[in-house]
């Protein structure tokens, strides 16, 4: 079974098909965030970090578009992500998702379109990344 985070990248897909655009693009970075979390974990581990010390370093939430978490991340995993080629387009869907949940806009089926090759994009990068630390320690 694959991971919870590709799971929900294919149930954003099948919103998109039915035209739920708007939910497509939510469910979408809940999975952008559900991978960067394992990133987190994952990368974290090695540094033998008590439970304790883990909630106070983790963040509360796991958005890449987020500074705080950001810069955590680049810590971490040593990735400067912002450099990356799809980076734009990730902050333009988390952006998007944003608008969608706090202000009410609804997505167009280009804009979620967009927004899930994104998020796959991202997920598909941090993923591999993740792994390959994982395998290197």
């Amino acid at each position: 079974m694959p991971p919870y985070y590709r799971q929900l990248l294919d149930t954003a897909k099948r919103y998109m098909e039915q035209g739920e655009h708007s939910v497509a693009v939510i469910v979408a970075q809940t999975a952008c965030e559900l991978v960067t979390e394992f990133a987190f974990e994952t990368l974290i581990r090695p540094h033998g970090l008590t439970r304790k010390e883990r909630e106070q370093l983790l963040p509360r939430n796991y958005d890449l578009n987020n500074k705080r978490v950001n810069a955590l991340y680049v810590v971490l995993s040593k990735d400067k992500i912002k450099a990356r080629s799809f980076w734009e387009g990730y902050t333009t869907h988390a952006n998007l998702r944003h608008a969608i949940v706090h202000k009410g806009e609804q997505a167009t089926a280009q804009q979620a379109k967009a927004s899930l090759s994104a998020a796959s994009t991202l997920i598909t990068h941090v993923e591999a990344l993740t792994v390959a630390a994982a395998n290197a320690s």
